[in-house]
């Protein structure tokens, strides 16, 4: 191969030796079959299961980024950025596995417009591959990001690309230059909803996002994290407040302030009641301190068109479709 590669895939690693064996098997495949060239990087975050010695033994062709103390995930896709050089990178979960075809056809959609900053795959449950986990993100007027058909079936083989609002970091191809114009991965948002902040600021600047049915990706969803576990809920809640800060204009919280902070008590007081913990409101709490912090770090705020809002009752939903789906 000479020149810069076509696709410098990364993977983020964190104690999960066995998952992270299956997914770079998976990779591998996938990008022997993207004919312009490729790499793949693995930032290995402070792991002592053994995770840097498969790499190395296993994956000699592997470049690996090995760590001392888990930095987080925007931080070490910025690390993995900075020793990169593909036109696009593919980010996909050391907890999934990806389809043969899958980086091809999300190369493929990327391709048609030079204002396509980023590519979704279909990302469906490990454990229960006839429901999605994600088909990209949406993010309502609220300011909450889900997935799209989160629990639905996956579509028949043949769907088009469609357009949405933002890739899952889990399993998303971006363009480089895209990437390098907005500023990248905020690496202060250790981890989750740093996807959601990148395709925010994408589209403030003018840049689309499409979803590709026919790249299938096989998803162990918050296998690291754990899906309702403290951690998570304290670390969703801390960038959900950054993440309106930074991003949210003025005018719209000026208009939904109310309405958002409706939603935010009643999401808080169910977790609290459900799940026996007040990591949510830690979380909050946290962010709200930093707000000032956050809305002078957001430049350019322009309004974006965002979704209808169904509130709690339609979070109260997808944490339905979580148990059920995976």
């Amino acid at each position: 191969m000479t020149g810069a590669p076509a696709v410098s895939a990364v993977v983020v690693n964190h104690r999960r030796r066995e998952l992270l064996a299956a997914c770079l098997r998976s990779l591998q495949a996938a990008l022997d079959a993207v004919e312009e060239g490729s790499e793949a990087i693995v930032v290995d975050n402070g792991s002592d299961d053994g995770s840097v010695e498969l790499v190395r033994e296993r994956h000699p062709g592997v470049e690996l980024i090995a760590l001392s103390e888990n930095v987080g995930f925007g931080a070490a896709v910025s690390r993995a950025l900075a020793r990169s050089g593909g036109e696009w990178v593919l980010l996909i979960n050391n907890d999934a596995t990806i389809a043969p075809d899958a980086v091809v056809a999300l190369l493929r959609a990327g391709r048609t417009s030079d204002d396509v900053g980023s590519v979704a795959a279909q990302m469906r449950f490990a454990a229960h591959p006839h429901a999605i986990n994600s088909a990209g993100i949406e993010v309502d007027r609220l300011g909450v990001a889900y997935d799209r058909l989160l629990g639905s079936p996956p579509e028949p083989a043949g769907h088009e690309p469609v357009e949405v609002f933002g890739a899952s970091g889990g399993a998303a191809l971006y363009r480089r230059d895209m990437l390098r114009r907005i500023g990248g991965f905020d690496d202060s948002f250790f981890v989750f909803l740093e996807d959601v902040d990148v395709a925010w600021r994408a589209r403030m600047e003018g840049w689309r996002c499409l979803y590709v049915p026919a790249a299938v990706v096989h998803h162990h969803h918050s296998a690291t994290a754990g899906h309702a576990s403290s951690f998570k809920h304290f670390h969703v809640g801390l960038n959900r407040m950054r993440l309106l800060a930074k991003n949210a204009d003025t005018r719209h919280l000026v208009r939904y302030g109310p309405a958002i902070t409706a939603y935010e008590l009643g999401y808080v007081a169910y977790a609290c009641a459900a799940d026996r913990t007040l990591a949510p409101l830690r979380g909050r709490v946290l962010g709200l301190r930093q707000w000032f912090a956050y809305r002078r770090a957001g430049h350019r705020r322009r309004p974006v068109e965002l979704a209808r809002p169904d509130g709690v009752r339609g979070a109260l939903a997808r944490r339905a479709a979580w148990p059920a789906s995976g």
